[in-house]
């Protein structure tokens, strides 16, 4: 009776004591919540600039220090609360890594999505956007491109807007940005089922479209839709097709996307190492070299087959020796290139200099030199290729843009997906006695906060629900968008530029498409940047026979005062003039003199949308025609 009667007096007592222990856990906690702050600062430097991965850091050796600790006290997990406890964590760990993680992932990329794809279909086009389109409608009224119009650029642009404004009509630009978002969609999914097939895991392509998604969706109107970002997704999907799918479908389907990629951008060719070696893979195990160079050899015969017929139109036209000609513009040391080799030596030891190129490369290196019965093997071989074609890309280029960025962030965001899937791999997948499924998420994890270009940022720049909301309701009402959040960079409040602003912008589009015709020339004379589009918006043809208007001058330098001139001229009766006369005398490298002299004899005030004025070409018997004021108010 006495041994029976006091247990439950024992049981009384420890019920009580973890009781206190869990109160004094949570007080712990919540303390340590309130007090981390103030903490914080008296932390070294290198801890504060580094405090996610700091963060990872310790409850990894947490982590690691609880298990070493139940196993050098030789205490068993099933029956130690302790045990229990880090039991429960790597189930919980272990649910992530199978189904949990990627169902996150995949919501919150779609989330992204949702909040983007309204608004962008709305965006502005770029200069270079409204270049391919004009010399396309010019190219379809009878107008040559290369030979009548100026240019250096490879056709592929010109082409695509050749069929957007065949199909749906001239001056439509949500058509451009819906085949963007459509190929970027593709590339995604692609992206997805070569992860799958190819590297074993679902959830490492998921976290590299995370990382894809990341890189576009934070972009502004001058970035996307470019031919640097066309030409690298048509590059990169020519590898992952051909990797998805090795037999001579999947060949055919890769060269004609990279053959694409070529028309748009000779750099493609630098994709053309790891196609190679892909194609080489894509043979059956165990055949010899000679075997194995079947498949590379077919793949080149379809790109070369498809590299002609991109370029037929341009034979038939009788233009293509023309186009040669004009690639002198863009050569090294011509008027267009700023290149030197010491401006390429610094570019590319800067990109090397980067920590995330710098781990990606030693990864790829690391999961490349593996056994070939590896499946991880292949994929690093030819991606640690991709990686280093595009290394050279920008480093390469006559001129050094932004956005020539992009490809190298491309190709290394869909790469990292390797690295992802070894993790994947090393946490579910070895033996259960030596299975940390906790540590193989946190390494996920820390490389999607270290390779995600907005960390830590939980969401890309032109991500938000009101401008969603905003595009929606003008798409069904008609009316008036605010300035998406793709434009503020030119447009919004706090803008590159005190010329122009958003309103005045569109109210200058939605003037000229409502009193002006289809054959009506415009000439765009605006002279400061972002050089806005007036021409490719509206459907309207351009009087200025160079790639970009005016803004030619300005990016090739050279003088073109006299022929712009005498090509306004002959632009006839029916031709406006958009232009800042505010402006005009306070751009040095836009002087434009004569240009200028023939818009104020020739042509007379119309409307006005801020500082942005149009003026209408003077009747031929002398009488001015009545001036239209805009929403600024009269004409100066």
């Amino acid at each position: 009776m006495m041994a029976g009667s006091g247990r439950p007096a024992e049981s009384e007592a420890t019920s009580t004591r973890r009781l206190i222990a869990l109160g004094a856990g949570i007080a712990f906690v919540i303390l340590g919540g309130i007090l981390a702050i103030d903490l914080v600062r008296f932390l070294p430097d290198w801890a504060r600039a580094r405090a996610v991965e700091c963060a990872f850091a310790g409850v990894a050796a947490g982590y690691l220090a609880v298990g070493l600790w139940i196993r050098w006290r030789g205490i068993d997990p099933r029956s130690s609360p302790l045990g229990r406890g880090l039991n429960r964590v790597d189930l919980a760990a272990w649910w992530a890594l199978r189904r949990g993680l990627l169902v996150g992932l995949a919501a919150l990329g779609g989330a992204w999505l949702a909040m983007w794809l309204p608004h962008y279909l709305q965006w502005p086009w770029s200069r270079d956007a409204e270049a391919f389109a004009v010399i396309a409608q010019g190219w379809d009224a009878g107008e040559l491109p290369y030979r009548d119009v100026r240019g250096y650029n490879f056709p592929g642009q010109i082409y695509l807007h050749w069929i957007l404004g065949k199909v749906f009509g001239w001056g439509r630009t949500w058509t451009l940005y819906a085949a963007d978002a459509g190929a970027f969609l593709a590339y995604l999914g692609v992206l997805l089922a070569w992860a799958r097939r190819r590297l074993g895991s679902s959830l490492a392509g998921m976290a590299a479209c995370l990382t894809v998604l990341a890189l576009y969706l934070d972009l502004h109107f001058e970035a996307v839709g470019e031919r640097d970002w066309h030409a690298p997704l048509g590059g990169a999907l020519g590898v992952l097709v051909l990797e998805t799918w090795p037999g001579r479908r999947g060949r055919w389907l890769s060269a004609f996307l990279v053959a694409g990629a070529f028309v748009i951008r000779p750099h493609a060719v630098l994709f053309l190492p790891a196609l190679a070696l892909a194609a080489a893979e894509s043979a059956d195990e165990g055949r010899g070299w000679r075997r194995r160079a079947a498949p590379v050899l077919e793949w080149g015969c379809a790109f070369g087959l498809f590299v002609a017929l991109g370029f037929a139109p341009l034979v038939v036209a009788g233009v293509l020796d023309d186009l040669i000609r004009g690639l002198r513009v863009a050569s090294y040391g011509g008027p267009y290139s700023t290149f030197t080799l010491d401006r390429g030596v610094a570019i590319l030891a800067g990109e090397f200099r980067r920590p995330t190129t710098a781990a990606l490369l030693i990864a790829l290196i690391a999961l490349g030199l593996r056994s070939r019965r590896d499946p991880l093997t292949g994929p690093a071989r030819t991606w640690l290729l991709v990686v280093a074609g595009t290394l050279l890309y920008r480093p390469l280029h006559p001129v050094d843009h932004n956005y020539l960025t992009l490809p190298l962030a491309l190709t290394s965001a869909t790469a990292w997906a390797i690295p992802f899937a070894w993790c994947v791999r090393a946490a579910t997948e070895t033996p259960a006695g030596r299975r940390r499924p906790l540590l193989g998420l946190l390494a996920i994890l820390l490389l999607l906060y270290e390779t995600s270009p907005i960390a830590p940022r939980w969401f890309p720049w032109n991500c938000g629900v009101e401008p969603s909301l905003a595009a929606i309701r003008a798409a069904v009402r008609g009316g008036p968008t605010p300035a998406p959040p793709g434009a503020s960079i030119w447009y919004g409040p706090s803008k590159r530029q005190p010329f122009y602003t958003w309103d005045d912008y569109t109210q200058l589009l939605r003037y000229i498409r409502e009193t002006t015709g289809p054959e009506t020339i415009v000439a765009n004379v605006l002279k400061n940047p972002p050089f806005p589009t007036v021409n490719g918006p509206t459907g309207r043809r351009s009087p200025f026979h160079a790639e970009t208007g005016i803004a030619w001058v300005w990016l090739v330098r050279e003088d073109m005062d006299e022929t712009f001139a005498r090509e306004l001229e002959e632009a006839g009766a029916d031709s406006i003039v958009v232009w800042a006369p505010r402006e005009y005398t306070g751009q040095p490298r836009l002087r434009l003199e004569r240009l200028g002299r023939v818009i104020l004899d020739e042509y007379v005030p119309e409307a006005r949308f801020g500082l942005i004025e149009v003026w209408r070409r003077k009747p031929t018997g002398g009488a001015e025609p009545p001036a239209r004021a805009g929403r600024g108010g009269p004409p100066c």
